[in-house]
């Protein structure tokens, strides 16, 4: 089982991400959503749950034991059985709740189950430890320049990921995936279309409905899902770290690259938070 932690530099929609991840992932896996990120959560206010069970009251749990085990306790579930930790609405709590499980939560690799971790907007300054530790990194991004550059500017400066991480990028843009992958030196995985009505209705509906199954977010999310569950040894991850490719300066290609001015326009635009 993994870890898979995601989250953006801008804000481009990586709570939609890994809720849909979370509901297309191989029914054969046990999966875990883990809403971690330190702005607050949205789930629970999509979904109408109350505020507890979730991640404020699993950090009061914990204060007897850290075992990892205890956060099947604090879930709620999506409308197909998926576990949800659901972090709280106020970024303080989210913050302070966050602080009293880092033991807990450097564990969730242990539990057996797949993991998604809504990481929410990642600040190059501040490490997180579930995004450094994560078996998998998925990155989120408008395939615009502004959000591209801020993208550079973060895996130039991040102290560190055990492994390179992968992008998805978040609706239309002048640029090509290829363009985009060369550009910033990281394997594009995915393009997830701008779709808000999916992204509404996956909070309540199992992905699996008729009214979502071809739902072209879904349909993105499901085939991104298949290529992320397959298991890949921590040997290859550590070898890859240990011998990063030599790579010319993302910031310095960043730099460089200039955009069409003709094709600057975009078709569309990512889908926002759930409740954003």
């Amino acid at each position: 089982m993994s870890v898979v932690a995601v989250g953006a530099v801008r804000s481009c929609g990586v709570t939609t991400l890994t809720l849909a991840l979370a509901a297309t992932w191989p029914s054969s896996r046990r999966v875990l959503l883990a809403e971690l990120d330190p702005a607050g959560g949205t789930l629970a206010a999509a979904s109408g749950w109350p505020p507890e069970p979730g991640l404020v009251s699993l950090a009061a749990a914990a204060r007897r034991g850290s075992d990892p085990e205890l956060v099947w306790e604090h879930c709620h579930e999506l409308a197909d059985g998926t576990a949800v930790l659901a972090g709280p609405g106020s970024a303080d709590q989210a913050r302070s709740a966050l602080g009293m499980l880092t033991g807990l939560l450097g564990r969730l690799g242990e539990l057996d189950a797949d993991v998604l971790v809504d990481c929410g907007r990642l600040a190059g300054a501040s490490p997180n430890p579930v995004l450094s530790d994560a078996d998998r990194v998925v990155l989120a991004a408008r395939p615009r320049l502004v959000d591209l550059h801020a993208l550079a500017s973060f895996l130039e400066t991040y102290p560190g990921l055990r492994q390179d991480p992968c992008l998805v990028l978040v609706g239309d843009g002048p640029y090509r995936d290829q363009e985009v992958a060369e550009a910033l030196g990281v394997e594009v995985a995915a393009r997830l279309p701008w779709d808000p009505d999916a992204a509404t209705s996956l909070v309540s509906v199992p992905a699996s409905a008729r009214e979502l199954r071809v739902a072209p977010l879904v349909r993105a999310a499901r085939t991104l899902a298949d290529q992320l569950s397959v298991d890949k040894t921590r040997t290859d991850t550590q070898e890859r770290a240990e011998t990063p490719p030599a790579a010319p300066s993302r910031i310095r290609v960043m730099r460089a690259w200039r955009a069409d001015p003709a094709a600057r326009s975009t078709n569309g635009s990512a889908p926002e938070e759930v409740s954003r």
